[in-house]
């Protein structure tokens, strides 16, 4: 394979991280949660991704810093986001909401807010001052070249950088995304909770009626 390049996102990366969003959001299905939670189309769901990582808050999901990109060739190809949940005082959950509130229109705001009881049955609260791993993506041509693997490992060396005392990442993916759970267990992570909802209604918004949280012991 070509020389791989490993670096940290740029603004000229965006249009690749909101791909990057949107497939582990979709998590091996056709389901996109942006979608059917804020009653928009993929269309609008993409712009308003690109808007929020433009706004460039640190310490969330949605969030250029977050994230690392493998180059070939001088063009993304694969790319991973992880941060150290809460180091500035600030839950991502919460950085990630006003971001939300910022900058969708006030009717899909409404929309969550009438569904949060669904979708509170898989939720998952991040461990605060632990390295928290989200999106990870490959483009289908570059698969099979442990590319998610070797990001990984960066994004950790960069954030044991800032809290070296750091010594468990974490990783929440949906049920139906076999695919990250597998390459997350090459990488030494393992599951350690399973949440699951008997409630059908769930697949109308989300990718799978279950989650599972994984964690990685750095030593």
């Amino acid at each position: 394979m070509d020389d791989i390049i490993i670096r940290r996102a740029t603004i000229s990366d965006v249009a690749f991280l909101v791909e990057t969003i949107i497939e582990a959001e979709k998590s091996g299905t056709d389901v996109l949660s942006y979608s059917t939670v804020f009653g928009l189309s993929e269309e609008e769901s993409r712009r308003y991704i690109a808007e929020m990582l433009l706004e460039e808050v640190d310490g969330c999901e949605i969030s250029i810093s977050s994230f690392m990109v493998a180059e070939i060739d001088g063009t993304a190809v694969a790319a991973v986001s992880a941060w150290i949940e809460g180091i500035e005082g600030i839950p991502s959950k919460v950085l990630k909401g006003n971001l939300l509130n910022f900058t969708l229109p006030k009717e899909c705001i409404e929309r969550v807010a009438k569904l949060n009881h669904i979708l509170h049955e898989l939720h998952i609260e991040y461990f605060p001052g632990a390295i928290q791993k989200g999106a990870g993506y490959v483009l289908d041509k570059y698969r099979g070249n442990n590319l998610l693997g070797l990001l990984t490992d960066e994004i950790i060396k960069l954030l044991l950088a800032i809290k070296p005392d750091i010594k468990e990442v974490f990783t929440q993916i949906y049920g139906s995304n076999f695919r990250a759970i597998n390459a997350n267990k090459k990488t030494g992570f393992k599951i350690v909770l399973t949440k699951e909802s008997d409630n059908e209604v769930i697949n109308l918004y989300l990718p799978s009626t279950n989650k599972v949280m994984m964690k990685k012991e750095l030593y």
